[in-house]
């Protein structure tokens, strides 16, 4: 029978924590060593994301949800008005 090695959860949180640590000292050299037009681009990029990009998604998923319960109401009526007049015993 073969044993599994499994790591530790505070393994896993050290391993994980010193990733993070590497990838801010990264990015705190590559800020250091950026010309001012490139870190004022980095920031009108970042900016987008941060504030442009959730805008978008969320208004998206605000039409898309009201195409869905304005298609519920024109499929509801589309669908009582053909049955009114396919029924020929019905109301004339």
């Amino acid at each position: 029978m073969t044993s599994t090695h499994s790591r530790s959860f505070g393994a896993t949180l050290d391993d994980l924590a010193r990733d993070i640590v590497d990838a801010c000292r990264r990015a705190a050299r590559a800020i250091a060593v950026m010309s001012w037009p490139a870190m004022l681009a980095c920031c009108i990029a970042l900016a987008f994301v941060i504030s442009i990009l959730p805008l978008a998604l969320f208004l998206f998923v605000l039409f898309m949800g009201l195409k869905v319960i304005a298609g519920a109401f024109i499929v509801d009526r589309r669908r009582a008005h053909r049955e009114q007049f396919d029924d020929p015993y019905g109301k004339q």
